[in-house]
């Protein structure tokens, strides 16, 4: 480890940015081998911080949400619920609507 690279992981420690810290020896591999220019090597450290961040961020979330379980979409049994149209659901979670600018009303029984 060179002089220089003690001085930046210390810098990015001094920094809270751990998020690049954790992701530092990768990104540079990438950017010796040439798959990575200088502001691309730069732009990938930045969105490895931001999705550091997000993802305490949505853990912080959860927990001050207190949920009693955590469960996904992903984990849902469909099997149980046949009168649930998993297709439409999941294509609903996909957020198509959203993004094209429709509106969606869920109505119905809940299912406990």
């Amino acid at each position: 480890m060179s002089v220089m690279d003690t001085a930046l992981r210390e810098s990015l420690k001094t920094l809270r940015l751990s998020g690049m810290l954790e992701t530092l020896d990768a990104r540079l591999a990438q950017a010796h081998s040439g798959e990575l220019g200088h502001l691309d090597f730069l732009q990938v450290l930045c969105q490895d911080e931001i999705a550091r961040r997000e993802t305490v961020a949505f853990q912080r979330r959860l927990r001050k949400a207190k949920f009693e379980q955590q469960a996904t979409l992903e984990e849902f049994d469909f099997n149980a619920s046949p009168k649930l149209p998993a297709a439409q659901i999941r294509d609903l979670a996909a957020l198509r609507w959203l993004h094209s600018g429709e509106s969606v009303i869920l109505f119905g029984s809940t299912v406990i």
